[in-house]
């Protein structure tokens, strides 16, 4: 089951043509990412696992607009040596319509060097079991 997080559309969010600007798609990924991340660590410092984002893709359906009520559903979609993948769906709340889809991909590093680590055993068990 993914985990979903509500997203309330801001005025700022939208842009000059009415719709939520593009770049804006990604902030919305990167609140439930961070929330979901934040569910794993129950408390710890988010730099006790600490990853960069490698990369973002993005597939945009259909525009958002100021009062649409939105979910960000995110699921792990694979687990590597160092990185992991999330799959994100952008859904409107009361017909699920998809309105875009996107991956990012997670590098856990070394924070004091900047380096890619291994995933911890733990973490590594964790992820796999959203898959």
């Amino acid at each position: 089951m993914p985990f979903s997080l509500p997203i309330d559309v801001r005025f700022s969010d939208v842009d000059a043509l009415g719709h939520v600007n593009h770049a804006m798609f990604i902030v919305y990924l990167e609140h439930a990412r961070t929330r979901w991340w934040a569910g794993y660590l129950d408390g710890r410092p988010f730099s006790e696992e600490g990853f960069y984002i490698a990369h973002v893709e993005m597939d945009y359906r259909k525009p958002i607009h100021l009062g649409d009520a939105v979910q960000v559903e995110v699921r792990c979609v694979h687990v590597g040596n160092t990185s992991f993948t999330l799959a994100y769906r952008v859904t409107r709340g009361g017909d699920r319509v998809v309105l875009a889809e996107g991956q990012t991909v997670q590098v856990m590093v070394d924070l004091a060097t900047g380096r890619p680590r291994p995933i911890r055993p733990q973490t590594q068990a964790w992820l796999q079991s959203q898959v």
